[in-house]
């Protein structure tokens, strides 16, 4: 009660000071004006929801890389004596790259050779043997049929024809063989001379000459001289973000754009999308392969893209400019039917209660109604860098606030507005 007693006397004071000051004011004194005054209308721009198309698209950064890259090694040991191409030489299937020292190799191959003479000389020596043997032991057969050759003459000729007969069959064995060595010693020779596999470019060049070079095993790899790349076959290698990956589907048409040159865009199609994901720092990214049907001469392997992939688009959407959907909170609008069956479709969804609804953020597009500002909640489908879909909350003809920015940061649901310029400045 004295509490109520004192507010009471302490407005009683100021409303007689207060009056006490109009009655003794100086005549030149300065009197303030307490009155409201009307808020002027904001000028604004307007633009009335279009069809047309909205694709939408994700990015994604890239390395460019060749479908067909042979690393260039050596079968054998040897010493460079010769590099018959240069970086960037453009190179078909067969062409010699390197040469290495053959001193070795021809003399395997001519001491191989020699063998290989011999041993065909002894098959000659050994069927000629044979051939006797095979006479001697037929006239000693008949020789006894007529009791002029004894049964041990008989037996010493059939085992002279054995013998003949297995000495012929050994000098083919060791010519067989011969003929192997020979065979390995001329490879090795052909080997010295290092050949491309594939039409391409040469990359990479790192061999010199005077270098030696090793074959490369099961453990132990052997010696890169260079690499040779297909370039008429080539794609890019993107990292598209894990939140994207379920849109991306083989086939999809893509754009390829390189660091560069960022304006022009070669065509691609998604060709792969690997299953698991690499987790580089905070992110996931999935391995996506594009491929590059028409590679032009910019198109390098090596280099840095960034990746434009299409994976939605419709041809007939209600459309308004993604700058004119602003977000609000749902505590600084309005009840009206469109924003309580705003709050009646998200009643159920997290943190839908009375105090964390109030402070959730609402999809708004400004609606000009009778000269004032009206806050539409909508639901958008397709976006793109310029146009947003709109799937409810305006209709066609209706005047949707479209600039200037600053009006669209700051404007607020029954604010006065005034229609002025041109829609297509946004300033």
């Amino acid at each position: 009660m004295l509490r109520f007693i004192t507010r009471l006397a302490l407005v009683g004071s100021i409303a007689a000071a207060l009056t006490f000051a109009k009655l003794h004011r100086d005549p030149g004194s300065i009197v303030v004006d307490w009155r409201v005054v009307k808020e002027p209308p904001i000028e604004v721009r307007v633009e009335t929801p279009s069809r047309g198309r909205i694709v939408r698209k994700i990015t994604a950064p890239g390395v460019v890389e060749s479908v067909e890259e042979v690393n260039i090694g050596s079968q054998i040991l040897g010493r460079v004596v010769a590099v018959d191409v240069k970086e960037g030489e453009a190179v078909k299937a067969g062409d010699v790259l390197v040469k290495l020292d053959r001193t070795d190799a021809d003399a395997r191959l001519l001491s191989a050779q020699a063998r290989f003479d011999r041993h065909r000389a002894a098959i000659t020596q050994a069927e000629d043997d044979l051939a006797k043997a095979a006479r001697d032991e037929a006239q000693h057969g008949r020789l006894a049929d007529r009791g002029y050759s004894t049964p041990t003459e008989l037996a010493d000729a059939r085992t002279q024809f054995h013998k003949a007969e297995a000495a012929l069959q050994m000098s083919r064995r060791e010519l067989l063989e011969s003929e192997a060595l020979r065979t390995i010693s001329l490879e090795e020779v052909k080997r010295t001379e290092i050949r491309s596999p594939i039409d391409g470019v040469v990359t990479d060049l790192s061999v010199r000459v005077g270098e030696v070079v090793i074959a490369g095993t099961i453990n132990l790899p052997g010696t890169v001289l260079m690499t040779v790349a297909d370039p008429s076959r080539m794609r890019v290698i993107a990292d598209v973000e894990e939140s994207d990956i379920p849109l991306v589907q083989p086939g999809q048409a893509s754009l390829i754009y390189l660091q560069a040159d960022g304006r022009t865009a070669i065509e691609g199609v998604v060709e792969k999308v690997t299953a698991k994901g690499r987790k580089t720092g905070e992110s996931v990214g999935f391995e996506t392969r594009i491929r590059v049907d028409d590679a032009p001469p910019s198109l390098r392997a090596g280099m840095s893209a960034t990746v434009e992939i299409e994976v939605r688009r419709t041809e007939d959407a209600l459309g308004v400019p993604t700058h004119a959907v602003v977000h609000r909170r749902r505590k600084d609008l309005p009840g009206t039917p469109a924003v309580l069956a705003w709050a009646d479709r998200n009643a159920g969804s997290p943190g839908g209660g009375v105090r964390e609804s109030g402070m959730r953020y609402v999809k708004v597009a400004f609606v000009v109604e009778g000269g004032v500002a009206r806050a539409r909640p909508v639901e958008l489908g397709l976006t793109d860098e310029h146009r947003a879909e709109i799937l409810s909350g305006v209709e066609a003809g209706e005047q949707v606030v479209v600039a200037p920015f600053r009006a669209l940061d700051q404007l607020t649901d029954g604010q006065p507005v005034q229609v002025v310029g041109d829609a297509e400045d946004p300033r």
